[in-house]
């Protein structure tokens, strides 16, 4: 494990880079942002680069899966829409009010598209990326999120101290776009 965490800390890319640089191979990655740039939420400081630690996830979740590291990261995550990224959703809950951005309701919460390029165009201008491969990355996920510490995530990290923040702000976009309907 010793060896993904430290992969992970290594120096992040901008997503531009990341477009082509992640590699189609199973792990783990780690999103990073500029300090001050998510409302109430702080995280761990990386070791060079002045960035802090924001959310960490894994391609494939599981031996049935035939998902990597570059379809999450790239085809989710940086081109996706909040109903296919963990990540943008929480992005979205976090920074809607800030932005003027407005959600709506499909199978889940989604932004609307005009606020989908612009939740894109923030990322960009504020997220960097690095990445760990990994064979089973599930099987060091929990693991991994114990030792970073990565406020966004949910899962495996209900002892975070911003984990109360974090749910409550996806609670009241959930029930903003449910009231926004279709």
């Amino acid at each position: 494990m010793d060896s993904v965490v430290d992969a992970l800390r290594s120096l992040p890319v901008p997503l531009d880079q990341a477009r082509t640089d992640v590699p189609a191979v199973p792990g783990l990655y780690a999103w990073w942002g500029r300090f001050g740039a998510l409302p109430g939420i702080s995280g761990p400081r990386h070791p060079t680069a002045p960035v802090q630690l924001l959310y960490v996830g894994i391609a494939p979740n599981g031996p049935a899966s035939s998902a990597t590291v570059r379809k999450r990261v790239v085809d989710d995550h940086i081109r996706g829409t909040t109903g296919s990224s963990t990540l943008r959703r929480s992005l979205a809950a976090l920074l809607s009010e800030q932005q003027g951005w407005h959600g709506r309701w499909t199978s889940r919460p989604v932004l609307v598209n005009r606020d989908e390029l612009a939740l894109s165009e923030w990322m960009a201008s504020t997220l960097r990326v690095s990445w760990a491969e990994h064979a089973e990355p599930w099987t060091v996920e929990a693991a991994v999120i114990g030792e970073l510490e990565p406020p966004l995530n949910l899962a495996d990290n209900s002892g975070h101290p911003l984990h109360g923040f974090v749910s409550d702000a996806r609670r009241r976009w959930r029930e903003a776009a449910r009231s926004a309907g279709r």
